[in-house]
């Protein structure tokens, strides 16, 4: 779906345990003006089970309508809003096809699906994306971007968005998302880079071509504070191994690190150390220009990518 000049578009990122919001006023001409930035914690109850405790979504809704609130917008007139959604229940496969047409593809799809997706290809919501090939002149095959999601998982977030009084215009997956701020920030440029959002319960590993997204992952973190790190670069690792055996090619040019964990003390640097691949965290923020950030909102950026990326989605 594509978005006029001249308006504005709230990214939300709804993580785990806090929610993430940037607003750009998009202009004539594809140059944009941060009006918002805002992250608000979401309440955890202090004991399972309490009488107080409110469920997930109405936590989720409470922190959206914080997040909102400290940008000076009321729900009913935010405008454009662009969200995604990510975890296990999540898929994001690339995928190689017979050259067909565009409607045998079409019928060919979910089919296909059940040799590539975790889960039950009947039970999930699928979407398609045919993809152009730019790397090898003399490939035949039709290549697809397939995005899945169990069956519940779109409909649980777009409930608690409903809760706090807002009706999306798109839901993304994360992975896609984070193309737009790969893009603007022009860390893209023909090379192949790759992406590992930390966030609170769960990474999401992108490796992105030319050609754009060539697979996605999601890694679960486990609750130990210190093992968590080891076992994502394990994961992190047996990924790229895994892309350059599919590819033929050396390894990845560039590893960006986005989201809350990748502020942990000697993240970045045990990543570039494990994987020998230059790392750096992503600063969407530095976009902010003229925008007045909060001095502790401007430390947090890497938990900005997704939003600033949703937001923008033109």
């Amino acid at each position: 779906m594509g978005l006029g000049s001249n308006q504005t578009v709230t990214g939300i990122d709804v993580g785990s345990s806090s929610v993430k919001i940037v607003r750009l006023a998009h202009k004539r001409g594809g140059s944009v003006e941060v009006v918002g930035v805002a992250l608000a914690e979401i309440a955890v109850p202090s004991s399972q089970g309490a009488s107080d405790m409110l469920d997930v979504r109405e936590r989720v809704a409470a922190a959206i309508n914080q997040a909102l609130a400290s940008t000076g917008v009321d729900p009913g007139r935010v405008g454009t809003v662009v969200t995604a959604i990510s975890g296990a229940s999540v898929s994001v496969k690339h995928v190689s096809f017979p050259d067909m047409s565009d409607k045998e593809l079409a019928e060919s799809v979910r089919w296909e699906a059940k040799k590539h997706l975790p889960f039950d290809p009947e039970n999930v919501d699928l979407d398609y994306q045919k993809l152009a090939r730019n790397d090898v002149e003399t490939d035949e095959n039709a290549h697809v971007l397939l995005g899945a999601a169990q069956d519940g998982v779109l409909d649980e977030h777009l409930s608690a968005l409903g809760d706090a009084g807002i009706e999306p215009s798109i839901v993304d997956l994360t992975p896609t998302a984070l193309i737009n701020e790969l893009d603007e920030e022009g860390l893209m440029n023909g090379q192949a880079v790759a992406v590992a959002d930390l966030g609170h319960s769960n990474a999401i590993l992108s490796v992105y071509t030319r050609d754009g997204l060539f697979f996605a992952r999601s890694i679960p973190i486990p609750a130990a504070q210190d093992t968590w790190l080891e076992h994502v670069l394990t994961e992190v690792r047996f990924s790229l191994t895994f892309y350059n055996n599919e590819t033929g090619r050396k390894g990845i040019e560039s590893l960006y690190l986005a989201g809350g964990r990748a502020l942990e003390s000697g993240v970045v640097g045990r990543f570039a150390e494990t994987l020998g691949v230059p790392t750096e965290l992503l600063d969407p923020l530095a976009a902010a220009g003229a925008f007045e950030l909060d001095g502790d909102l401007e430390a947090q950026s890497p938990r900005f990518a997704l939003a600033m990326g949703l937001a923008r989605r033109r």
